[in-house]
């Protein structure tokens, strides 16, 4: 590379939520109010806010303090406290925040395979694995990779409880246009961690369209209580922020212009003609936390080499999801993994570029760059 860039940094991530040191008008407010959490007014806005501009006004929406807790609440809510059954049946490819709520619920994660193309589930190995422990399953955990536009209509079909993992998902279109799991009857979790296109400090949100499955987990995640400060059920304290409410109605209002700028970027990547392969798209607006790509096979490249010699001209990377969740040692003893054999391979191959709102198209084409000189140049071409 040439001399220009040797002391460019360009971070894997950067974050960008809402700047409340901007907003000091809104803050005054919340602290006259009294009320810093237990639902309150700024919360009861921004879930208003979200269920009309994402959810077109169907369904109810809860917020949670962050997603694993949304996923635990979920789990437990479609699962229930006497749990006959025993696993929970979700995809390898995915963060340890699935698996780890999972086994929070009492369940054991059966891991499976994902389609070679999407890197979605996938349902032939699903399909399998469900027929081989039959009630034995006590929830399928789908997962909308990347914030890819999953398939929800074919859950609908199993006949079994689901909660679908949409992490990166807001911001995203399903298929009909609006947005991701408008219209599901399955309970949908959402993150809004820093590091996503919906970014602030940390929080989540758990959609479904039935109403009485949001108010089982909104009231799990106030201790269980069903009555007034009296314990009807199972809970814990997942309850927003006010700060938290207000940070993410802020960000709510400038979401488009992130997920817009966010894809004009990840197409820059694509079209810089590298030997790269990309997940296939399963939708016309797709939220893009980062850039998830494969390495190629010829030449082939050590991801891990490609990760340092881009870390050495100031290029931030990850590997998103490299090792898989079969692979971490707390999950190999307490899980059962079917075939995995598509899993191994995009795992094997997977590094993930940086992206951001922040980012210029100078600093894609300098990272498309760098990359293209890794690629070419012989010596990184190893096992």
């Amino acid at each position: 590379m040439t001399e220009e860039f040797a002391t460019r940094q360009i971070p894997f991530l950067r974050p960008t939520p809402p700047r409340l040191s901007e907003h000091i008008e809104e803050l005054r407010q919340l602290e006259e109010s009294g009320q810093y959490s237990n639902f309150g007014p700024v919360n009861t806005r921004f879930e208003q806010a979200l269920r009309e501009k994402i959810f077109h006004n169907t369904g109810a929406v809860t917020s949670v303090a962050n997603a694993t807790l949304g996923l635990m609440l979920a789990i437990k809510a479609v699962t229930g406290d006497e749990l006959r059954n025993r696993y929970a049946l979700m995809p390898s490819f995915t963060f340890a925040a699935t698996a780890q709520a999972a086994l929070w619920a009492g369940l054991q994660p059966v891991f499976c395979d994902i389609d070679p193309y999407t890197w979605l589930p996938d349902k032939a190995c699903e399909a399998k694995l469900i027929e081989q422990f039959g009630d034995q399953i006590a929830v399928v955990i789908p997962y909308a990779t990347f914030g890819a536009n999953l398939d929800l209509e074919y859950y609908e079909t199993l006949g079994l409880p689901v909660v679908v993992d949409a992490a990166a998902s807001l911001g995203t279109l399903g298929a009909d246009g609006r947005g991701f799991g408008t219209g599901c009857k399955h309970p949908i979790v959402y993150s809004l961690h820093a590091t996503k296109t919906f970014s602030t400090s940390e929080g989540g949100v758990v959609y479904c369209e039935d109403d009485r499955i949001i108010k089982v987990i909104r009231e799990m995640s106030n201790f269980g209580f069903g009555e007034p400060r009296i314990a009807t059920m199972l809970g814990l304290n997942a309850k927003m922020s006010e700060i938290g409410a207000l940070s993410a109605i802020l960000k709510l209002n400038d979401l488009t212009i992130a997920v817009q700028r966010r894809l004009a970027l990840f197409e820059r990547y694509k079209s810089a003609g590298l030997p790269l392969t990309f997940q296939a798209s399963t939708t016309t607006l797709q939220a893009h936390q980062f850039v998830p790509v494969l390495l190629p096979t010829t030449p082939s490249i050590n991801p891990e080499v490609a990760k340092a010699y881009l870390s050495d001209l100031g290029i931030g990377t990850a590997a998103y999801f490299r090792p898989h969740l079969a692979q971490h040692p707390y999950f190999l003893t307490r899980s059962i993994a079917g075939s995995l054999q598509v899993t191994e391979d995009v795992s094997s191959r997977v590094i993930s570029l940086p992206l951001s709102e922040a980012m210029t198209f100078e600093e894609v084409d300098y990272v498309c760059g760098a990359l293209r000189d890794c690629i070419e140049t012989p010596s990184r071409s190893q096992q």
